[in-house]
């Protein structure tokens, strides 16, 4: 009998399990280790015990490929329509213009665990880069800057909008955060990101990278920094009086208020 060697270690098993569904559907024998015991006991086993991902040992080298591989946009874009947060139809934007694809961010947050999944792919983007705090525009970019920061080991502060102004959140002590780095949900024009770049700037802080889960501008916001994004989209808006969608009789749907 072959011998099954580990080729990746997980905390949870949801990611557990999306590795190992992944290399199933593309054909490979796998094995989990510890998967009973930390199910059983997923809080007091998981800090003990990690998940083990195994393949015989001649199908090493294509299960990494595949692996790797699965980060990219395909896989992304895959998980948020698992999780119902990309929408088709036709709606109505806070814009005013119409779409026929809607990010439901809100989908995304509601599952911690693919939440968290993601926010580590984030994190492996910038987790080069000398930064000393990772910064969350509200609502959207809270609870994803919060995580990126854990991962990183970085403080975090958040900005909000007071009096039309976007500002850092009153009560974070910004005295040693020389350079930071801004962490979005969905980027459309960036107009929400831009002035928390601002907002940094008139308080001396450098920013050295922005990151979004989604980039839905196509590629063509231009932050004036490095701009990743774990998935890139090219949606289509239109005017009211232009849409085809309206002219064709579909029926429209205006979903939440924060799509930027």
């Amino acid at each position: 009998m072959e011998n099954y060697i580990t080729i990746a270690k997980f905390e949870n098993i949801f990611e557990a399990d999306l590795a190992r569904s992944l290399l199933i559907d593309n054909g490979f024998d796998v094995n989990l280790l510890n998967e009973r015991v930390v199910s059983l006991a997923p809080g007091i086993a998981s800090s003990r015990l990690c998940l083990e991902l195994q393949v015989p040992e001649s199908q090493e080298e294509a299960a990494k490929a595949i692996l790797f591989d699965s980060a990219n946009s395909s896989d992304t874009e895959t998980l948020l329509k698992n999780e119902g947060a990309i929408l088709e139809g036709h709606f109505k934007l806070t814009s005013g213009r119409h779409s026929n694809l809607y990010i439901e961010k809100i989908r995304l947050l509601q599952n911690p665990l693919l939440a968290k999944t993601l926010c580590s792919r984030l994190a492996d983007l910038i987790t080069d880069l000398d930064i000393d705090c990772v910064v969350g525009p509200a609502y959207g970019g809270i609870a994803l800057a919060f995580e990126v920061a854990s991962l990183l080991d970085k403080s975090f502060v958040f900005s909000q909008r007071k009096d039309g102004q976007m500002t850092i959140r009153s009560g974070f002590d910004l005295s040693g955060i020389k350079k930071a780095v801004v962490i979005e949900d969905i980027v459309t024009t960036g107009g929400s990101v831009k002035e928390v770049i601002q907002c940094l700037k008139d308080r001396g802080i450098e920013v050295g990278m922005v990151g979004a889960l989604v980039d839905r501008s196509g590629g063509i916001v231009d932050f004036g920094v490095p701009f990743v994004s774990l998935l890139q989209l090219d949606i289509p808006t239109f005017d009211p009086e232009d849409c085809p969608l309206c002219k064709s009789g579909v029926p429209i749907t205006k979903p939440g208020s924060s799509d930027k």
